[in-house]
């Protein structure tokens, strides 16, 4: 209990500094390299996924090779994409916005080994929500019939649909030819979701959320240099939030608190606090997260927190270890494609940081979406132009294999509607998991040969 005593302490040295700080709130740049709320699932070399998902069948006996169809890739950028032509990796490619960085790069390479004739296009996200919204559109008006992407924004809504979901289902409403791939993010391993549990009061009208099994804080080391990232959103509706929560990072050994997110809340706000710590310190620290109420804490909340940036093993309970529902954003559109990750060696199990569901919607009505919904290979090969890490890891190596084989089955039979290509794809998975849709792995392993058979006997 000595833990929490200290922890209260801190919470009252915290009380101290509202006076100053209630009235600011957090900033978040939209640069590129700075914006913490906006992360990429990066998680003649050919990647093994080809043989995998089996593209390289209906490739080589049926000539499916994404002739006469136009991909689009949304990334962080292909500045080394030379480098990647000349070794033999990649062919042509429209880039209308290079950006920064060679994940774009890797998931081109990914689709040309699978679909090499296929007619490559790649746009940079730009580092911003809205640059992404105009990345989509752009690629969809040129005549892209897939469009990838592996992006994934914090600051969209987690338990509804935010601007960017909005956007990409307008975007297939006019553009009904276009199948937009997407990954299911990189997010299991810290995921929280669970109503709000009033705790210990720590002054007038604040109070600390209690995660159950004892715990009024979360527990967690971190090594030197080691920088966590803390989201936290609840259901209010965005933008009107009525119900004000803080989050706190302490040091109980120093009773310091050493980071702190308290955005206001008073029925205009966004339901977020974000919170990004360093341990600038030569040495591991301990600290402990809690979150924290303001004003009424009896009407129920659901809360939903990722914690980012560390090793599961460096935090210490699980409370805060659960993948369920840890999909959220455009990735839960039912209109979109969402990627899963499984390991490139038998007998394929899910990767551990691959993003689970099912999706919990609350707003504007409780619905679940079932998600994700279908998986591929990670931990793949590329030729690591720019120094990109090989193999490749993450949903971000997924969705691109996904890509490839929708391209290949469009060009074999460039009539399907976007409904019948998805059908034959889900319908045809290999399955890993529970029989049929399960939470884990969707419908299973993308499967270029059995989609392929099933479409040419319909």
């Amino acid at each position: 209990m000595g833990w929490i005593k200290t922890l209260i302490l801190c919470m009252v040295l915290v009380c101290v500094c509202f006076s100053s700080c209630a009235d600011t709130k957090a900033s978040f740049q939209s640069h590129l390299y700075n914006d913490t709320t906006i992360v990429s699932c990066v998680g003649t070399l050919k990647t093994e996924g080809d043989l995998l998902v089996r593209s390289n069948g209906i490739r080589e006996v049926f000539g499916a090779s994404g002739k006469g169809i136009k991909v689009g890739v949304i990334g962080n950028g292909v500045q080394s994409l030379e480098q990647s032509q000349a070794l033999g990796e990649l062919g042509p490619v429209t880039i209308f916005e290079r950006g920064i960085g060679d994940e774009g790069t890797a998931m081109l390479e990914i689709i040309h080994d699978i679909a090499p004739d296929a007619r490559l296009c790649f746009h940079a996200y730009g580092g911003s929500s809205d640059q992404f919204k105009k990345a989509v559109s752009t690629l969809a008006d040129a005549g892209c019939r897939i469009i990838c992407d592996d992006l994934y924004f914090f600051k969209q809504p987690f338990l509804e649909d935010g601007d960017v979901a909005y956007h990409i289902r307008e975007i297939l409403k006019a553009h009904p030819d276009c199948i937009y791939v997407t990954v299911s993010g990189n997010f299991a391993p810290l995921h929280y979701q669970k109503p709000w549990k009033p705790g210990i009061s720590i002054g007038p009208d604040k109070t600390i959320h209690d995660f159950g099994d004892g715990y009024s804080a979360i527990p967690m080391t971190l090594l030197p240099d080691d920088e966590v990232i803390v989201t936290l959103q609840w259901d209010d509706p965005w933008g009107y939030a009525v119900h004000d929560y803080d989050l706190f990072l302490t040091d109980p050994n120093r009773g310091e608190v050493v980071a702190t997110s308290m955005n206001i809340q008073d029925e205009t706000g966004e339901p977020f606090e974000h919170l990004v710590f360093r341990n600038e310190m030569d040495e591991s620290r301990r600290v402990s997260l809690s979150i924290v109420r303001n004003g009424e804490n009896v009407t129920p909340n659901i809360l939903e927190m990722y914690i980012r940036n560390i090793d599961t093993r460096q935090v210490e309970t699980d409370i805060v270890k659960d993948p369920a529902d840890s999909i959220f954003g455009h990735a839960a559109l039912e209109e979109v494609i969402t990627v899963g990750s499984v390991m490139i060696e038998p007998p394929h199990l899910i990767s551990p940081d691959s993003s689970q569901g099912p999706v919990t919607i609350l707003i504007p009505e409780p619905s679940r979406r079932w998600k994700p919904d279908i998986c591929a290979p990670t931990n793949v090969q590329v030729s690591g132009a720019g120094s990109f890490p090989v193999p490749f890891p993450g949903t971000s190596a997924a969705a691109p294999h996904v890509a490839g084989v929708v391209a290949q089955l469009l060009s074999s039979f460039p009539d399907l509607t976007r409904d019948e290509l998805i059908d034959a794809l889900y319908e045809n998975a290999f399955d890993l998991g529970e029989p049929g849709w399960d939470p884990v792995y969707g419908y299973g392993l993308v499967d270029a040969v059995k989609s392929f058979q099933a479409l040419l006997e319909r």
